[in-house]
């Protein structure tokens, strides 16, 4: 093992054993065998990963309630120092199993993104069967999933037009630019640098030079924006650049942690008017008459009560700490709109967010 060697992730997304994307994965990852750095390979079509059930247990905990094989998955990418990634492609896009990784630990990977100095590295290549209509939202979903998980991403590439087992084979001109995008990754992780590649599938394509997906949103005003890391697109004579948002960065994961605690506030606040408009629509069918304003001023809840011992543990035991102040805020709002005079752990418990 060379000095210094760093530890890389190599994830086959495919279920076919020694199909095309074993073989892309195998030349992404070559560079990196030859230099001497650690690899393992992770072969998810033969792990057991459950679809999400959206109880959004893991706002609280960082952890999936579902027992499989995605606690194992999450440890090893937290231990990599760079991912490679190989997919491919079924209906336009990746395969199910890597977005139900994504809907599961998201929660988890962005409070590890917001509380991180070091990024890893990333690269993806793709197969796919067609044309590049045919696999059109591929690189979406490849890039969204190396940015969640803290990769400044070097390179992507698609390989087009090879359906059947192992016909990527056919194209040896392209598993070499694959395997230069392996060098690019090692040069990335030795240097401790994002030295991006500029390998495009199609040259006369638009790509995001933050996140390399290749799908934009296009605004009335004219903006175009990058529905995967939130960055705006701003295309001159010389070259094109991203400004503005990034959702990959530590402020970018905190203002995600923000807008899901304000919908969490909201819930609560609004609890009771919820769990009676439920009750009434599934008994009736009938929806309600008019919509509901949700008071979210907190201005000067804070100490207006006063909590008691387990009050606090209760709190501390059930919401990470990021939100507890927040989290404790609405607790008190509510107990002040209906009449309590102190806050202890069961007045807390019967407020606290359920999901």
């Amino acid at each position: 093992m060379m000095i210094n060697s760093k530890k890389i992730l190599g994830i086959c997304v495919s279920n076919r054993k020694n199909g095309n994307s074993s073989i892309i994965l195998n030349e992404l990852l070559r560079p990196a065998r030859k230099a001497g750095h650690e690899i393992e390979i992770l072969n998810l079509g033969a792990l057991n990963i459950l679809p999400c059930k959206g109880c959004f247990a893991c706002s609280n905990s960082h952890n999936c309630v579902l027992i499989d094989d995605l606690n194992m998955v999450k440890e090893k990418i937290e231990m990599a120092d760079a991912i490679a990634l190989a997919s491919p492609c079924y209906y336009l896009s990746a395969p199910s199993t890597l977005k139900a990784i994504m809907d599961r630990s998201a929660s988890w990977a962005i409070s590890k993104t917001a509380n991180s100095s070091k990024k890893k590295y990333g690269a993806a290549v793709s197969v796919a069967g067609g044309a590049p209509i045919e696999f059109s939202l591929q690189r979406i979903f490849t890039s969204l999933f190396l940015g969640l998980y803290n990769c400044e991403i070097t390179g992507q590439l698609t390989i087009g037009h090879a359906f059947n087992k192992g016909e990527v084979l056919l194209a040896p001109s392209k598993l070499k630019l694959v395997s230069e995008l392996g060098e690019n990754l090692c040069r990335s992780i030795e240097e401790d640098c994002c030295i991006k590649s500029a390998m495009n599938e199609c040259e006369d394509k638009l790509v995001c030079p933050h996140c390399l997906s290749d799908v934009f949103q296009i605004y009335q005003d004219g903006r175009l924006i990058c529905p995967v890391c939130g960055g705006e697109l701003k295309h001159t004579n010389e070259n094109d650049t991203t400004v503005g948002f990034n959702r990959f960065s530590a402020p970018g994961a905190l203002e995600h942690n923000a807008h899901i605690v304000n919908n969490v506030i909201g819930g609560m606040l609004a609890g009771d008017e919820i769990s009676q408009r439920l009750e009434t629509y599934w008994k009736s069918g009938v929806l309600p008459k008019e919509d509901y304003q949700i008071d979210l001023d907190l201005t000067g809840v804070k100490d207006s009560l006063n909590w008691d011992n387990e009050a606090l543990d209760a709190l501390k035991a059930t919401i990470p700490p990021a939100f507890e102040e927040i989290i404790k805020k609405v607790i008190t709002k509510k107990a002040l709109q209906n009449g309590e005079t102190r806050i202890n752990k069961e007045t807390a418990l019967r407020y606290l967010p359920k999901f």
